[in-house]
């Protein structure tokens, strides 16, 4: 057990995060997952039906919105361009998911992004298994979207780190028959950082936010011969109009990453343009 795994359990064992539930506060025990009661996993929006094939977000099963090569992608992906390959999702971010976010970010309830980690890992958790049996690795290493310094020094940690460590501890566990999965991708902290601070990108519109990351993203030069021709996951808490994530993977494109692919937590909804 390495030392951050240790300082996990020392954790959970003073500071016990299945003991009420995140959002509604009801009592609950262990045994619950993502230290959320039944009620509660009942009224997340888990997203198991038709998704967007280039971000992941949910579609409507009424929906009928394609690309040039047949994919059903939603609105926005139909309208704009975006560096990542393929992305996934695994809540349409509601009032719920809001609630559990806002715990993470401004709560201090840094442990409940490890329970997230736990969500991405079971949302890829077929892709994981049939990469197992093919014995090929489909990530060369997961790099989580960096925090500002003034964030991360207020807040204490990165919590897409943090999902990205717990879903890479899942991954590797899930092999029970060798001590090493090959298949496993390494996680990276260091290489992709921001090279500056930018403002809370809440009120932004989408055209407001692709500004404000512009360059806002760089690779550690002493690093980049790490990614150069490889594939990395990119691992973020929230998709919206995809300006993170599109300033992150063009960062790296340009470093030299062969493909960049894109997990999230949680997603916005397909919303129709106004013009339409």
């Amino acid at each position: 057990m390495g030392l951050r795994d240790l300082t996990d359990e020392i954790t959970e064992a003073v500071f016990p995060s299945n003991i009420y539930c995140e959002v509604c506060g009801s009592l609950i025990d262990r045994s619950r997952p993502y230290a959320l009661c039944d009620k509660c996993v009942t009224r997340m929006h888990w997203i198991t039906g038709s998704t967007c094939g280039v971000c992941g977000k949910a579609l409507p099963d009424t929906y009928r919105g394609f690309d040039e090569s047949g994919r059903q992608v939603c609105y926005d992906c139909r309208t704009r361009a975006h560096y990542f390959t393929r992305g996934w999702s695994c809540l349409s971010y509601g009032l719920h998911e809001r609630e559990v976010m806002m715990a993470i970010k401004y709560n201090g309830k840094g442990y409940l992004a490890r329970k997230m980690g736990d969500i991405m890992f079971d949302r890829m958790e077929t892709l994981i298994e049939e990469a197992r049996r093919q014995g090929i690795k489909p990530f060369d290493m997961v790099i989580p979207v960096p925090v500002g310094q003034k964030r991360l020094v207020k807040r204490g940690y990165n919590q897409s780190e943090f999902m990205a460590r717990q879903f890479l501890r899942r991954w590797a566990d899930a092999d029970r028959e060798s001590e090493f999965d090959p298949t496993c991708p390494k996680l990276e902290t260091h290489i992709l950082g921001r090279s500056r601070e930018t403002a809370m990108l809440r009120s932004m519109n989408p055209e407001e936010r692709r500004l404000a990351l512009r360059d806002a993203f760089a690779v550690n030069p002493a690093l980049a011969h790490r990614i150069e021709g490889r594939s990395v996951l990119l691992i973020d808490d929230i998709y919206t109009t995809g300006a993170t994530a599109d300033s992150c993977s063009k960062t790296l494109l340009e470093a030299g990453a062969s493909e960049v692919y894109l997990l999230t937590l949680a997603s916005g909804g397909n919303r129709r343009p106004k013009d339409e």
